[in-house]
């Protein structure tokens, strides 16, 4: 039986159907990490947020400097050194396209914070069960307090619905990520994805978009997509395996659409 911790933080707004000025995407990231293996996670994104990005205050997106958030080289570089440094972490993504996200359901940003997030629950309470395995879970407290009970009642349900089993993570610990590196690494993940997402959505080139050579997005000399190192690792970050378990954590909603931007999410 073994112990994790799950740190999860959002990116983008929760406005569907899509307005203008509202982001194109909404992204939930989910970090599992076991327990004894925290504290050396934190010193080593402490080490290098420093020594690559210059940053002195806590990791987090949005306390990035400018230059720094479109520099595709600095950004690899350092999610490659927590890679290679680090000890063995998984993270789960959901994106959520909210051009191609509708039905009534949904409008409520309660409800559709709740639904995204179960489904990455799915996953992580069958893993859970598998593997004998429990949990502590902390999410980024940015949110009122009757958003946070009703995620922690679904959260719940979704753990009894799945395994019919009482859930094998506790209750959400609410945090700000500056209280914890590892949950500042899911809020910077999440940043990422979404400054990445956005430069595809609005600048890549169509015959870019329709191209089905294998990581052509990534590689190919003519594409302009400009996080091609960054993203890359963040999609390959999400496939691997725990023990006997394959571990994909990879979600597109609306998932019938996720094969049109299987160039985007194929893993390594």
């Amino acid at each position: 039986m073994g112990r994790w911790k799950i740190f999860c933080e959002e990116s983008g707004d929760k406005g569907i159907p899509w307005k203008a000025g509202s982001s194109h995407h909404y992204i939930i990231t989910a970090i599992l990490v076991k327990e004894e293996d925290e504290q050396q996670l934190i010193d080593v994104l402490n080490t290098y947020k420093y020594k690559i990005l210059r940053m002195r205050a806590p990791l987090e997106w949005k306390k990035l400097g400018t230059r720094q958030k479109y520099n595709d080289k600095l950004l690899s570089r350092f999610l490659r050194k927590v890679r290679t440094d680090g000890p063995e972490f998984y993270v789960s993504n959901v994106v959520c396209n909210k051009h191609e996200t509708n039905g009534p359901g949904l409008v409520d940003r309660n409800t559709f914070m709740n639904y995204l997030y179960g489904l990455i629950f799915k996953r992580i309470s069958w893993f859970l069960k598998y593997s004998n395995s429990s949990a502590e879970l902390i999410i980024d407290r940015n949110t009122d307090p009757i958003a946070q009970e009703s995620l922690r009642k679904y959260l719940s349900d979704v753990a009894h619905y799945q395994t019919g089993s009482f859930p094998r993570y506790s209750k959400p610990h609410w945090i700000n990520p500056e209280e914890n590196s590892v949950l500042g690494l899911a809020d910077f993940l999440s940043g990422t994805s979404l400054r990445s997402l956005r430069n595809y959505h609005e600048s890549v080139d169509q015959n870019c978009k329709a191209c089905n050579v294998d990581f052509g997005i990534y590689t190919c000399t003519t594409s302009n997509f400009n996080y091609k190192r960054t993203y890359k690792q963040v999609v390959d970050w999400n496939y691997g395996k725990i023990g006997n378990w394959n571990w994909s954590g990879l979600l597109y909603h609306p998932y019938d659409n996720k094969d049109n931007y299987k160039h985007l999410f194929i893993p390594q």
